[in-house]
């Protein structure tokens, strides 16, 4: 959300190093190809709307005493 981007989604991903000598380092780290799309919200209230839908307030929480 630091970058204004909403709606992120990962489209495919696929173990791109398979059959190439760098194999067995790509696995070794966990390395997939990814393709992904995000979407800036159209304005102000779409982008607070996203943001308060992933990170709600629970009341109650987050006060001293």
């Amino acid at each position: 959300m630091a970058a204004g981007f909403i709606e992120f989604a990962i489209t495919w991903r696929a173990d791109v190093f398979a059959g190439t000598p760098q194999s067995s380092s790509a696995v070794s780290f966990g390395t997939l190809g990814i393709n992904f799309r995000v979407r800036k919200p159209l304005d102000e209230r779409e982008r607070a709307a996203a943001l308060a839908a992933a990170c709600p307030i629970v009341p109650g929480q987050g006060k001293r005493s």
